[in-house]
């Protein structure tokens, strides 16, 4: 399991790392075995990124099972505003390191009850944008020079220096600093790295143990980009550059506006016309689906008989009836209720008659219904669709000329209109790039060989 070590100067965070890789005593103290090399005199020593791996044991959480012997990586940060080039180098190392590896933790080491610098405040902002799903999720914090002996415990209450506080304000003001991702509170721990009496050399251990057991279960954070966030020296180079690009484009801007002044009476009546055109289409669309529906041999009811009657007590009668419909009918369908039958029915073109006879007494006991043709019921409204159609095809042909001319001329005046839009598009993407937070990681290596020349060549 890998984890990226972050903090800055005088925190702690090389004797941490040293302690987290391997607590034994030579390790911790001699110089030539420290596999970071510890700050003296307030010097960062971390200089570089520096990786550095183990085989540990990390207790596997049950007491029935032993421990488990796994690999772990320590990726150890140096803090940023050394300088351009040195800060941009530092990134593009990580970067390399952190490509398609896990990470399970992010662990920021911060000396118990100091103040969270400036340099710390820059190198949490940065790492936030440079590893966002990282610290949305896998931070830890460790607050190192934690001492537990008796004498310590009784310095920092005749201080006046509540831990609980201490904790909670280092939280915040890690929060603060890391550019809105870290919205959650991390786990928390305190250690000695160095530990001297037998109390610390139980605790601190201990610690050690519960830190690398939280860091085990924790999800890894796979990286598979080559993204580099921008360093401050880089965001306010590209900042006077894109403000460069972006008097470019004003100034074609501009002449894009003269230019478009002659063409924009064309091009608004292009679009007029266009939507002219799509509603004349959607007329003569709902037209022809009208007269599709009504311009057919479908039947449909031209007249209705029904004979009702609101007698009290059943009567036998034979009764005639006759009706006429104003379109010619084409067929009739007669109906009983099974109580009466038709004794005769005559259809002519406009007429149907006959006679019935039953036992009648209350509702409805027989019917005809007369059919005629769609197009013979709706002639005249058929008629008032084809003289609409025709008018809205006409004016539709007129629209239509009219629609070419006005696009024809539109174009004669867009291929200028296009090259300046060319010129704009061009500038856009090149100060939309500067003025990104990220480069890729190619980006960022031709950046460093540009900031190495310009720093040589202002030496000489």
């Amino acid at each position: 399991m890998t984890v990226l070590l972050i903090g800055s100067t005088g925190m702690g965070k090389s004797t941490f790392g040293n302690f987290l890789l391997d607590p034994d005593e030579k390790h911790m103290f001699e110089k030539m075995s420290q596999t970071f090399a510890t700050a003296t005199d307030n010097k960062p020593m971390t200089q570089e990124v520096k990786i550095a791996s183990k085989k540990i044991q990390i207790d596997s959480g049950r007491s029935v099972l032993p421990k488990r012997t796994v690999p772990f990586t320590i990726i150890d940060t140096p803090g940023l505003n050394e300088s351009a080039e040195r800060d941009l180098s530092h990134m593009i190392d990580i970067i390399r390191n952190l490509n398609e590896k896990e990470i399970r933790a992010c662990i920021l080491a911060v000396k118990f009850n100091a103040k969270i610098d400036t340099q710390y405040q820059a190198t949490m902002e940065y790492y936030s944008k440079l590893l966002p799903s990282l610290f949305e999720k896998n931070v830890i914090i460790v607050m190192t020079d934690y001492a537990t002996d008796e004498r310590s415990e009784k310095m920092r209450k005749k201080q006046g220096i509540n831990v609980d506080d201490v904790k909670l304000n280092t939280i915040l003001a890690l929060q603060q600093c890391s550019n809105k991702k870290m919205t959650y509170a991390p786990q928390l721990f305190m250690i000695d790295s160095l530990p001297l009496d037998e109390a610390e050399m139980e605790t601190s251990p201990a610690t050690r143990e519960a830190i690398l057991s939280y860091i085990f279960q924790l999800q890894p954070i796979t990286f598979q980009h080559k993204i580099v966030a921008k360093t401050d020296y880089i965001r306010h180079k590209d900042g006077e550059e894109e403000k460069k690009l972006q008097g470019e484009i004003d100034g074609y801007n501009e002449r894009l506006k003269e230019v478009n002044a002659t063409s924009k009476k064309a091009l608004d009546e292009t679009r007029n016309k266009r939507k002219e055109i799509q509603d004349l289409e959607s007329e003569i669309k709902d037209l022809e689906e009208k007269l599709k529906e009504n311009d057919t041999t479908e039947d449909v009811v031209a007249e209705h008989w029904s004979i009702n009657k609101e007698w009290r007590a059943f009567k036998w009668l034979t009764e005639d009836f006759k009706f006429k419909s104003v379109h010619k009918i084409t067929k009739y369908r007669p109906w009983t209720n099974g109580k009466c039958e038709f004794k005769k029915i005559v259809s002519t073109t406009n007429e149907v008659m006959g006679s019935i006879e039953g036992n009648f007494m209350r509702g409805i006991y027989a019917s005809v219904t007369a059919y005629t043709e769609k197009r013979i019921k709706y002639a005249d409204e058929i008629g008032d669709l084809k003289d609409k159609m025709k008018e809205k095809k006409a004016t539709l042909e007129e629209c239509t000329e009219a629609w070419k001319e006005f696009q024809k001329l539109h174009r004669e005046k867009e291929e200028e209109i296009q090259l300046l839009q060319k010129y704009i598009d061009e500038r856009s993407i090149a100060a939309k790039k500067l003025h990104s937070q990220q480069m890729t990681l190619d980006e960022a290596i031709v950046r460093l060989d540009k900031l190495i020349k310009e720093s040589k060549s202002g030496e000489k």
